[in-house]
């Protein structure tokens, strides 16, 4: 059942002709809007108060009879030829149409042309395509498609004009998708596979000011109509306030020495999150308790990398979170369709399946490893994977799971470890349907998801070994000039996450593309970071803290200066300032405003890659990177 109360704005004008004939159009007011639906075909228009007619969605259907079921004073259900069940009604300020399927039955319906304009999409942390840019219909010449729950951070979008931004959202992105292709333009279409869990698709359509946030509030909006929004507040546990204001870093080689620590109190360095591997198999500890109590008394937060998502024989497994207890691995694995395990990620082992574990004999296993850790001395866990948002069917006859359970599995042992064992927890690229049980997200602030994957590929880029000090976490890359603008393009990037999210989760870039990672990028990336409230990545040991040190210490300053070290507050708005959207406003609930110049000139005294910040009732500060540090030397850390 929708919770929440419907717009006492809303009002229905017309009526249905009932049974098989022709049925005149269904008429909603809804705020300044009145829609028009053809129940037959399913367009949909809406009608502004200037007598402006906006097409929000082409026919999905060639006219077919229908049939009311009920006629409601604020809604219609009726079932159409396919015997399709669908209801249309209003929520807040949206129209809601639900449409019910049948179990492999797929919808595509798409959007309607754009000629110009933008597409505001929550990919990563968010991007803006300029329907005519050159670069993003090349980039969309094959028709790409982004996951509701995976690579959209939150399942709405909008297409904005210099009048007006018209919104779409899902209620529930399972099985959903947003699909972007070339035709003329940057064209768009959503998808929807029905099945268990996903046996209906509820759409909401909004006309919303011209608005570069405007699929973030929306959503937001409709989250806390519905008593679903969860803030800090709801997730509190102890460590949570050291959270606020740390940059993250894993450490890695001899940053895992206790004398490392002391080399961080040296730089004055007062809130850090650090995260590590655990080599629990051997025995031996990646970093000690004594590590541990060392980095909580210096207020720290200190705690592992985990995962729960993959199997490997004990024997020859290549990290100790892949070894299972007794049979689990192998009888736990995911079964494809074709009887055949589902073979893990990078050809290791295999997935396994979360209702494989969450059937097994004994205390649940996840929760085992939280007590562990705890009793180590953790504070916060990194859980890999389990908030990624990509669902398995298992078809196994022993551990059968649908895309929809192994989603409620993960939600459960995710929240587990608040709840219960009272961890600062985060997860890899944590989307909407996970943002109630973390508190941070190690990927969602990255945008453009589709371009991390090709920079992998690159030599360059770097592997695992040595592992003391791994070339992909610590060797700087040079990306193309395609790559740099994919990924980190400010004139096409957004604060989406954060208008929704920034009062619920911390959003920080993926692990392997810590600050210095991107040659040329770092000045950039330093001045997003303010402007957006999102923590900076790092990848340490003694000798690179010697050599970026400097940096740090001024990521965490200006941060704690832009933003302190309270529970952030949300993000209410942001502007391009100049036509080339290169100089960005983004502005706070508690009046705080800040301003990044991504030019390559000054901008009303601000210098390039600086942020102003303005407080109320104080003088504007501006906050500019360091100077480069000295250059990057591969090779084993000195002890």
């Amino acid at each position: 059942m929708i919770r929440g109360t419907l717009s006492g704005l809303a009002l229905w004008l017309g009526v249905v002709i009932t049974g098989s004939a022709a049925a005149s159009p269904l008429v909603m007011k809804v705020d300044d809007a009145v829609y028009s639906v053809d129940p037959r075909t399913l367009s949909i228009e809406a009608q502004l108060p200037d007598g402006t007619v906006v097409t929000v969605m082409p026919p999905l259907y060639p006219t077919q009879d229908i049939k009311v079921i009920d006629d409601v004073a604020m809604s219609r259900h009726w079932t159409d030829s396919t015997g399709h069940d669908l209801v249309l009604t209003a929520e807040g300020h949206a129209l809601r149409l639900t449409i019910s399927g049948k179990a492999g039955e797929d919808l595509v319906w798409n959007l309607p042309p754009a000629a110009d304009g933008t597409w505001l999409v929550p990919d990563g942390e968010g991007m803006a395509f300029t329907v005519s840019d050159p670069f993003w219909r090349a980039a969309y010449a094959k028709e790409h498609c982004l996951g509701g729950t995976t690579a959209l951070s939150f399942p709405a979008w909008s297409y904005l004009t210099e009048s007006r931004a018209v919104t779409y959202a899902l209620a529930d992105g399972l099985q959903s998708k947003l699909c972007l292709h070339d035709q003329d333009g940057l064209q768009a279409r959503m998808k929807h596979a029905f099945g268990p869990g996903a046996e209906k698709i509820e759409l909401l359509f909004a006309i919303r000011p011209p608005e570069p946030l405007a699929p973030a509030l929306f959503y937001r909006e409709m989250l806390k109509g519905r008593g679903q929004f969860k803030f800090f507040a709801d997730k509190a546990v102890p460590d949570l306030p050291r959270l606020f204001g740390a940059p993250h870093a894993y450490v890695w080689g001899d940053g895992r020495d206790m004398a490392f620590l002391d080399d961080l109190k040296a730089l004055g360095i007062d809130r850090i999150l650090l995260a590590y591997d655990q080599d629990e198999r051997t025995g031996k500890f990646v970093v000690t308790p004594d590590y541990l109590k060392k980095a909580a008394g210096m207020g720290y937060l200190a705690g592992p990398y985990e995962s729960f998502d993959n199997g490997q024989p004990a024997a020859t497994a290549d990290t100790p979170v892949a070894i299972w207890p007794g049979d689990l691995y192998p009888k736990g694995c995911v079964i494809e369709a074709d009887g055949k395990p589902k073979t893990g990620f990078a050809n290791r082992g295999c997935y396994m399946s979360t209702e494989a574990i969450a059937r097994y004999p004994g205390p649940f296993i996840p929760g085992q490893r939280y007590a562990r850790h705890i009793k180590d001395g953790v504070s916060h866990v990194f859980i890999d994977v389990d908030a990624f948002g990509d669902f398995f069917e298992d078809h196994s006859p022993d551990h059968p799971m649908t895309m929809a359970q192994d989603r409620a599995n993960r939600l459960k042992r995710l929240g587990l470890a608040i709840s219960q064992y009272k961890l600062v927890l985060g997860s890899e690229s944590v989307t909407a349907w996970a943002t109630g049980v973390t508190h941070y997200s190690h990927g969602t602030a990255q945008a453009h998801s589709a371009a991390i994957w090709p920079m992998h590929k690159n030599p360059d880029f770097g592997g695992y070994w040595p592992p003391e000090r791994p070339p992909m976490f610590f060797r700087p890359v040079t990306p193309t000039q395609d790559e740099a603008r994919a990924l980190f393009g400010a004139s096409d990037r957004l604060p989406l996450f954060e208008a929704a999210f920034h009062d619920s989760v911390v959003s920080v870039d993926r692990w392997e593309f810590g600050l210095m990672k991107i040659a040329g990028e770092e000045r950039t990336r330093f001045a997003r970071s303010l402007l957006y409230g999102t923590p900076t990545m790092w990848n340490l040991d003694r000798r690179e803290l010697v050599r970026v040190g400097p940096w740090l210490k001024a990521a965490e300053d200006d941060f704690r200066q832009a933003h302190g070290v309270e529970a952030p507050v949300a993000l209410t708005g942001f502007q391009w300032l100049t036509s080339d959207r290169l100089v960005q406003q983004a502005s706070y609930a508690d009046g705080r405003v800040l301003i990044a110049n991504y030019g390559s000139t000054t901008w009303q005294g601000l210098d390039a890659d600086c942020v102003r910040l303005t407080l109320p009732g104080q003088a504007a500060v501006d906050m500019c990177p360091p100077a480069a540090p000295p250059p990057y030397k591969q090779g084993a850390a000195p002890h």
